[in-house]
């Protein structure tokens, strides 16, 4: 996956999970409080309410990339990589994507920029957050609000991906932005409201799939944690 892939991605999921800035109360426009299915307009309403609180968020996720197609009406996808780590973030803007299996690397958004650090490699690069614009997908509220309204259409239960949770509501929605980079998303959201797993699909069948567990809400995340500091020798490459 190359790297403007996988900060899309990363990016993506910052803005998944925390969606709003201090002071927001939940919103849900009228086009979606009172759908045909009620019980989907009250999951998407508290999830708001839910994310649109938090100030601070750490989880364990699984990143699982496959590639593909259908085959007799089926997904047939193989699975290219599989990846694991701790994920941070604090509003207003700042993710630490601490990648650990199968090899070290950070993806770190300070507010301002973006870094990805591979220690294999020695490397790191690093964007400024105005300029990586091109590549967020249609969640592009982290610094702002969480309204699915306002990001999504077509927001319906699907039965084409079964829950990997017992009572977990699966709901698939067509971005509206920048449709040339993601095709539809898909939310596994728990009773309790937190997103357990995102699927992203991809012009070309790239599929990107995250699994969370062990989310802490409200945790105390030092400044630190989401500023780069790179050790002696690394290279680092500036994109404009």
């Amino acid at each position: 996956m190359n790297s403007g892939r996988r900060i899309a991605c990363v990016l993506v999921l910052g803005t998944i999970l925390v969606g709003a800035g201090a002071g927001q109360g939940p919103f849900l426009s009228s086009a979606l409080a009172t759908p045909q299915d009620a019980e989907l307009a009250s999951t998407l309403r508290a999830m708001e309410n839910r994310y649109n609180r938090l100030r601070t968020l750490k989880l364990r996720f699984e990143q699982i990339y496959r590639q593909g197609g259908r085959q007799d009406g089926r997904q047939n996808r193989q699975v290219i990589r599989r990846e694991e780590g701790t994920l941070f973030l604090r509003k207003p803007g700042q993710m630490r994507w601490q990648y650990e299996q199968p090899e070290p690397k950070l993806f770190l958004a300070d507010g301002r920029s973006l870094t990805l650090y591979v220690p294999a490699e020695n490397r790191a690069t690093q964007m400024s957050l105005k300029e990586a614009d091109d590549l967020r997908t249609p969640l592009a509220f982290l610094l702002g609000r969480l309204r699915f309204d306002e990001e999504f259409e077509h927001l319906e239960r699907s039965s084409e991906f079964p829950p990997v949770e017992r009572g977990n509501l699966v709901v698939k929605a067509v971005p509206k932005r920048m449709p040339d980079r993601v095709e539809w998303i898909v939310f596994e959201v728990s009773p309790n409201h937190e997103i357990r797993r995102l699927i992203f699909e991809e012009p070309g069948g790239i599929q990107t799939e995250f699994l969370f567990t062990d989310e802490e809400t409200n945790p105390a995340l030092a400044l630190a944690l989401f500023y780069f500091q790179p050790p002696a020798g690394t290279e680092l490459i500036r994109q404009e």
